[in-house]
């Protein structure tokens, strides 16, 4: 593993890299190259001088956790309740977006291009701590206007977040994840801009991801749950059955798709979530499906000769509490050509860059 920058990576083009540390942007023109501070997310005071200490940042979630270029020198940027744009041309960052009062940051931000029925654009779901039952949207943004609408809404006690959206040029279709508990767990396919819905397999762990690869047959996905046993699924687009191809070490919550037939994706290391309140924030005990204290870093590929799966890099949990110190794991930034990773909560890789071969 090459250790490529002491700063978190955010998204990439072909143009510019934009690195963060706590609410600062910083930018450079190569993965490796010399930094130069871009300026700094207008969060207030208070969460600009708690976001830059590493600490406070975990504990309160005061970081980016994710971004997408629009184009090549226009990023989107999700920190602790918004989106800002940033301009990294010019230097100009701006508000844009404001989630929801209880949603933070969506898992990630995806890009839907030339599927047929829908409109190209950057799409998020939104992830947030539902605990009244509330509906839950999809946005799309409006690029012309910098503006973000709801394009479909999952009706209030149908499910509790959303983890993915995942498009899927063959079958002119979008995929959405959802979770949490058994009956909020499941996979969606949609067509005709949203105008089509319809469930693929919902109602247990099994069906609970955020993760997904299309394949000829089917779709791969990994499962997220901390409460069963994880594995890498095979889900039949015929028979809707699911087969595990292999276990993997954790829930997993981040992944890539890399090319038409891969992707990668890592396991996270958390708590037992049957464990509530305070004590949650602090325990050391590791959720059933949790095997060790590593986060596992997977490549997956599929072809004519078949599917295969293997552990390519692994990441020791620091010793800072799961709960209130952030789970451990490896995040992907958005962008195409070489595989770049963002280490959380890890040994010797947190909030720090590094490249894989594959």
């Amino acid at each position: 593993m090459n250790i490529v920058s002491k700063n978190k990576l955010i998204c990439y083009s072909n143009e510019y890299y934009l690195f963060s540390k706590g609410p600062k942007l910083y930018l450079a023109k190569s993965v490796d190259g010399k930094q130069s501070i871009l300026g700094v997310l207008p969060v207030g005071n208070a969460k600009a001088v708690l976001g830059s200490m590493r600490l406070f940042a975990r504990a309160l979630r005061l970081e980016p956790r994710c971004g997408i270029f629009v184009d090549e020198s226009h990023a989107l940027v999700s920190y602790h309740g918004a989106i800002y744009h940033v301009d990294c041309s010019t230097g100009e960052i701006t508000l844009e977006h404001a989630y929801r009062p209880q949603m933070n940051n969506p898992l990630c931000f995806t890009k839907l291009e030339g599927i047929e029925g829908f409109a190209d654009g950057i799409y998020y779901g939104e992830y947030y701590l539902n605990h009244e039952n509330k509906e839950v949207n999809i946005f799309r943004r409006n690029d012309e206007a910098g503006s973000w609408k709801i394009v479909y809404t999952f009706e209030a006690g149908s499910i509790y977040h959303i983890h993915g959206i995942i498009p899927c040029k063959s079958r002119n279709s979008v995929f959405i994840l959802t979770g949490d508990k058994d009956s909020e767990s499941g996979i969606y396919e949609c067509k005709d801009d949203f105008k089509q819905v319809v469930p693929v397999v919902t109602g247990k762990q099994a069906y609970r991801a955020c993760v997904a690869l299309p394949v000829a047959d089917g779709l791969l996905y990994t499962t997220d749950t901390p409460l069963e046993d994880n594995y890498l699924y095979h889900l039949s687009f015929d028979t809707k059955e699911i087969t595990p191809m292999i276990p993997i070490a954790g829930p997993c919550i981040y992944g890539k798709v890399v090319s038409d037939n891969e992707m990668v994706f890592s396991t996270s290391v958390e708590p037992d979530s049957r464990i509530t309140g305070i004590r949650y924030q602090f325990t050391r005990k590791l959720g059933p499906g949790v095997k060790d204290r590593y986060t596992h870093l997977y490549y997956v590929k599929a072809d004519a000769t078949g599917i295969t799966a293997d552990e390519i890099f692994k990441a020791k949990k620091d010793i800072l509490p799961m709960g209130a110190g952030q789970f451990g794991t490896l995040m992907f930034p958005a962008g195409a050509g070489k595989l770049l990773v963002t280490g959380q909560a890890v040994r010797k890789y947190d909030n720090k860059t590094f490249s894989i071969d594959l």
